[in-house]
């Protein structure tokens, strides 16, 4: 009887530990790029998300220096409403740059690239790829 109720204890905190994580895992999967030639696969490690270049297009090479596998983004965190405080890494001059994540929709996410303030930045927006 008492391993039942340590069994069902397990379980209840596994099951609201997973359902906590859900809003923040709804990154995760393959994001394309605006001109839809070269995509990111978003990750989880710990409780931090990743971006690694998943499919590179010949304009993605060459006006960015995409190059396939490499890691663009890493320890973005999620607040509740964004993913933040990781960086990107311009793969042409290598530069890092801050990043920020919103997902106003499931199908798609708006990224902000900024270097020091947030006023100077660049924004873009990523769609799902479906498989």
């Amino acid at each position: 009887m008492h391993w039942r109720l340590s069994w069902l204890m397990f379980l209840l905190c596994f099951l609201l530990g997973a359902k906590a994580d859900q809003p923040a895992d709804r990154l995760i999967g393959r994001w394309q790029f605006p001109s839809k030639g070269s995509s990111v696969d978003i990750y989880k490690k710990g409780s931090l998300y990743f971006a690694r270049v998943a499919e590179v297009d010949q304009a993605g090479e060459q006006n960015f220096g995409l190059m396939k596998d490499s890691l663009l983004i890493y320890n973005l965190r999620y607040d509740g409403e964004v993913w933040s405080g990781g960086r990107l890494i311009h793969p042409k001059t290598g530069i890092s740059l801050s990043v920020e994540v919103q997902m106003y929709r499931p199908q798609a996410i708006d990224v902000t690239v900024y270097k020091g303030i947030k006023l100077l930045h660049r924004k873009f927006t990523m769609t799902r790829q479906e498989f």
